[in-house]
């Protein structure tokens, strides 16, 4: 299901957004929409990626001996 929304613009960015749907063949609505759901696509992946960075630096690597690390060490996967 979908709905409605208003969204106020000024006349410049509404014609070119006008002008931006009409090369990618679709309706401004449409293209707004894309833009919208990719947006909180990437902010709804964003949240779980830091919380595993966050706790990923709650666990240090650990370095045998307390030797400095090659660089080949550095950049294993």
């Amino acid at each position: 299901m979908s709905a409605n929304i208003t969204l106020r613009l000024d006349e410049k960015t509404l014609n070119r957004i006008k002008h931006l749907a009409v090369d990618r063949h679709t309706s401004v609505s449409a293209w707004v929409g894309e833009l919208v759901t990719r947006a909180v696509e990437e902010l709804d992946g964003f949240e779980p990626a830091r919380k595993r960075a966050l706790e990923a630096m709650e666990k240090p690597v650990r370095v045998p001996d307390g030797a400095a690390l090659s660089r080949e060490q550095a950049h294993e996967r």
